[in-house]
């Protein structure tokens, strides 16, 4: 099966995807739609879900806090009463945070990065996973990693730490969710060009940050910034039948920083 073949073969499934209404999330859906799937779009920005909503008005809807156990099975439980189950899950919401030192870093901004990216990373693979066990129809994950995940990197400890954790969950997940036939793979992307790097090139040098994002444009082997669709590329794969005997794995979109 070539690679197009096998997303092709995605249409008539049913996906969610979280942080929908961001530049990879939507980068994603656009994706999934064109190749026939069903969609349900999540994200805590009411306006942007709005704005998104126009451009997908086939698509559900969902304004959701993924920290919130009450709204991600609410999330799931409408989908699955909407379309009839779920196939496929994009676990992408996340959040960048401060720019800050340990040792000046403030507990509660700390706290809600790791509520974010680690908490509602968790309760989706608790509500889908089940979802999809009570199925029985198998599936595939793909959960929101970074190049964070693998390497330390300064002034950002609860970015680092939490993406260290989606890359752990990712591996426990894969070896538990296998005996009832899903998947469940991380991507990891490196600079994309996208709000959150903008932001975080704005906190790190403030006077200057188009040249924080030329600094890493410029550190990247293949010459230039990800967009948002070299990850979408790698997502739909993972989550399709080419990526059919891969799981438990992390995958770097990164342009070979991290050769």
């Amino acid at each position: 099966m070539t690679h197009r073949a096998a997303e092709e073969s995605l249409a008539g499934k049913v996906a969610i995807v979280t942080g929908a209404a961001g530049a990879i999330g939507s980068a994603v859906a656009r994706r999934l739609r064109d190749l026939g799937v069903s969609l349900s779009l999540v994200d805590l920005d009411g306006e942007a879900l709005a704005r998104l909503a126009s451009e997908f008005p086939e698509a559900l809807t969902i304004a959701a806090d993924v920290t919130s156990e009450d709204a991600v099975m609410d999330y799931v439980a409408r989908t699955v009463e909407r379309f009839g189950g779920v196939d496929l899950f994009f676990n992408n919401a996340g959040i960048e945070g401060k720019v800050a030192p340990i040792t000046e870093m403030r507990l509660e901004d700390f706290e809600r990065v790791m509520a974010v990216n680690v908490r509602g990373v968790f309760l989706g693979l608790k509500a889908v996973l089940g979802a999809m066990k009570r199925q029985g129809r198998g599936g595939a994950v793909v959960n929101s990693a970074s190049q964070a995940g693998i390497r330390g990197g300064p002034n950002i400890a609860p970015y680092i730490a939490s993406k260290h954790a989606v890359v752990g969950l990712t591996r426990t997940a894969a070896l538990e969710a296998a005996r009832y036939g899903v998947r469940v793979n991380a991507v990891a992307p490196g600079y994309i060009e996208s709000r959150m790097l903008r932001s975080l090139a704005a906190q790190n040098r403030p006077q200057d940050p188009e040249g924080g994002l030329a600094e890493r444009s410029f550190s990247v082997p293949w010459g230039r910034l990800g967009t948002p669709d070299d990850v979408a590329r790698a997502v739909t794969w993972l989550l399709s039948p080419g990526a059919e005997y891969i799981t438990g794995v992390t995958l770097l979109v990164d342009g070979g920083v991290n050769a």
